[in-house]
């Protein structure tokens, strides 16, 4: 202790060997049967220890981790047997209050942050959750992600088709023009409102577009030869009215460029117009579109359409 605290770092002197070798061990064996040669080589290419650890000393190990509950399994395979843990008694136990905090701080990461990194946090939660024992934050953990109930291969296939903007024809389930294929030149997969999206110019819509991910049923194609996109830039400008104490919450894509009192006057820039004409409707009888012309009739005729509908209702 008086060395880390004049120090500041960890050094071998610092360290229980024996105790940090059976903990490898044992984090060794809960991602899957492992052999004596694979326990060694582990072992061996540690960025610690490059030890060379023999046989006899891993079964003493194995006992240890028996002695304090932890099960070993063996199997056979192709003449190799292997190790593993199939329960121990480590869990996490979680209150209440602790769930509502970890729920929040995941919502709120998930929403800033790239997908392959999302991807990276959900796996992390997966096996974060294997060892808690309140049932609730599990269902909880299992439910909240962005990308729950989406098939990862979908998305590891989308991210490549993105990140070289291919031609990609999909098969969408649309809630209000039903099943169909759609040809997308893919620009990017982002989280927008918690919910995964995958943006390019739709040669149907013959614009920029969105489309959730979660009614992509398959990739029918992708077309090898790589077009270049090259979507202009929306800019609108509108006025906010805040009430009293309230905290008007911006976009990543939004600024704010003239404030007076309760009025604020913000520009908003997207390639997605489908996406800033919700923006504006979410923000309801509080914001008046002030320019472009072509935006500001669009959300007049949303607007008319909205009041036909409750009138002949």
């Amino acid at each position: 202790m008086k060395e880390f605290l004049k120090t500041n770092t960890i050094t071998y002197n610092l360290m229980s060997f024996t105790g940090f070798k059976s903990i490898l061990l044992f984090s060794l064996l809960t991602t899957g049967p492992k052999s004596y040669e694979e326990l060694q080589e582990s072992f061996r290419n540690h960025e610690y220890l490059h030890e060379n650890i023999s046989k006899d000393t891993l079964r003493i190990y194995l006992k240890s981790l028996k002695k304090i509950g932890c099960k070993i399994e063996r199997s056979y395979k192709d003449g190799v047997t292997k190790y593993s843990i199939s329960s121990h008694p480590f869990v996490l136990n979680i209150d209440d209050k602790q769930t509502e905090s970890i729920i929040k701080i995941y919502k709120a990461i998930s929403q800033s942050i790239e997908v392959s990194d999302l991807i990276a946090l959900q796996k992390f939660f997966d096996n974060f959750s294997k060892y808690i024992t309140n049932q609730d934050l599990k269902t909880k953990l299992a439910q909240i992600s962005p990308l729950h109930n989406i098939d990862p291969k979908l998305i590891e296939n989308l991210m490549n088709c993105t990140h070289n903007n291919s031609e990609i024809t999909i098969y969408y389930k649309s809630d209000i023009s039903g099943e169909k294929n759609i040809t997308v030149l893919a620009d990017k997969l982002s989280i927008t409102n918690g919910k995964l999206y995958l943006y390019g110019y739709s040669s149907e819509h013959k614009n920029y577009s969105s489309f959730l991910v979660n009614k992509i049923e398959k990739i029918i194609s992708i077309n090898i030869h790589n077009k270049t996109l090259e979507v202009p830039e929306i800019i609108v400008g509108y006025e906010y009215t805040q009430d009293k104490n309230e905290k008007f919450e911006l976009l990543e894509n939004e600024k704010i460029i003239k404030q007076n009192k309760n009025k604020i006057t913000i520009e908003l820039t997207s390639k997605n117009k489908f996406e800033i004409i919700q923006r504006i409707m979410f923000l309801s009888n509080k914001c008046k579109v002030l320019y472009p012309e072509n935006i500001k009739s669009e959300v007049i005729t949303n607007l008319k359409k909205m009041k036909e509908g409750y009138i002949e209702g």
